[in-house]
């Protein structure tokens, strides 16, 4: 009885550190009283717990400004030591290979391209660990500060499981890659879909405000939709949830390549479609690339500017959907076809005309500039929400 006595207050401690470091995550500074009254815990627990995670390091705390007229001390700030631990990120996602190693609030130490993986399972295993040993070498962090690897990738990921269901290539599938990872690197490796990854990059690690619930449309040579609810995202029961891209939106449309039916998001209105589109029209000209249409477009070629008109119209539509079944407080755009503002203004133009029960300025949309490392950062945020805010 004593022994499990021991093991619940041990447990209660743990997740008392748990729930103290989400709130200071996303609402620090704070004070003790004022984490207190978030948690509705006494301010002797806090103090305790707090205490211990500053003699750790993970926390600092500092003066701040007085809040009355009074003369007198002056509130005590507690917050993350942001270069306490550091995190590696890996993106094998539809631009390239991507690395990156962040503090805990996403500072950006060490970037790199890397090449793209092997298609051979185990030798993806060697090259990927030696590339994060020499990472974390070249970035200077030190090692024993390293909370660990994530690593995001197209695909149905289940992060739970650690698992590959399908990947970037057939040789992957089934595959316990965290597992297998982390015997090789002898780190904590988590992986995940890396349209979900640029998720976490936008709720932890943009620097922009963020509601605690919102949607992700990632545009790129396929679309996906991850939603972030309450600050966690919906994977879905079989880690599949957030998969628009797949959704039918003209039922006589034309066959998709990655699921094989008819008229689904991803074959009207991705890059890989509307390159297809470009290519059957204008002839196949193996230069065609998305930046090669854009500019395309800007130059005011009418075709070009027709298949994008209808491409983002689908979009659109979609978004509009998404508006009216789910209400997010927000919807992050990430694409590269929308670097071209006559693009945001037509997908903005779509959505607000098939509203229904929303106002124009509920309806809120921000589109996110082209960034490289984005799921790379990404995934090492989900490290740090996996190791301390998990």
């Amino acid at each position: 009885m004593a022994r499990n006595k021991g093991a619940s207050l041990f447990n209660l401690k743990l997740l008392n550190q748990l729930q103290i470091r989400r709130v200071i995550y996303y609402n620090g500074p704070l004070t003790r009283q004022q984490i207190a009254n978030e948690l509705g815990v006494s301010l002797p627990t806090v103090t305790t717990n707090v205490a211990a995670m500053l003699a750790d390091g993970l926390l600092t705390e500092y003066e701040g400004e007085s809040t009355t007229s009074h003369a007198g001390r002056r509130p005590q700030l507690v917050d993350f030591n942001a270069d306490s631990r550091f995190a590696v990120g890996l993106e094998f996602g539809p631009y390239g290979a991507f690395a990156c190693v962040t503090n805990l609030r996403g500072r950006i130490l060490y970037k790199k391209e890397l090449s793209s993986p092997s298609k051979n399972y185990e030798r993806m295993l060697i090259d990927v660990s030696t590339q994060c040993q020499m990472i974390i070498r070249e970035s200077k962090v030190p090692p024993h500060q390293v909370l660990g690897i994530g690593v995001g990738l197209p695909g149905f990921i289940d992060s739970q499981r650690g698992t590959v269901r399908t990947g970037l290539y057939s040789s992957w599938a089934d595959r316990e890659l965290a597992a297998d990872l982390r015997r090789q690197t002898y780190l904590p490796v988590w992986i995940d879909n890396n349209a979900r990854m640029r998720t976490y990059w936008r709720e932890m690690f943009s620097g922009r405000d963020t509601p605690s619930t919102f949607v992700y449309l990632f545009v790129s040579k396929g679309i996906a939709c991850p939603l972030m609810i309450k600050n966690d995202i919906l994977a879905g029961k079989h880690a599949s949830a957030g998969e628009i891209g797949h959704t039918t939106i003209l039922p006589d449309g034309p066959i998709c390549p990655t699921c094989g039916r008819k008229g689904c998001l991803e074959s009207l209105s991705s890059e890989a479609a509307i390159l297809a589109q470009v290519q059957a029209t204008l002839g196949h000209d193996t230069t065609w690339d998305i930046q090669k249409v854009l500019m395309a477009q800007r130059q005011g070629n009418s075709t070009v500017c027709d298949i994008m008109k209808q491409a983002v119209g689908y979009l659109g539509l979609a978004a509009a959907n998404i508006f009216n079944f789910i209400s997010p407080n927000l919807l992050s755009i990430d694409g590269l076809i929308f670097e071209n503002e006559e693009n945001r203004k037509e997908l903005i133009e779509v959505v607000q005309s098939n509203l229904f029960g929303l106002s124009t300025e509920e309806a809120k949309i921000e589109f996110l500039p082209h960034n490289s490392y984005s799921g790379a950062s990404g995934a090492a945020a989900f490290v740090v929400r996996q190791s301390l805010l998990a």
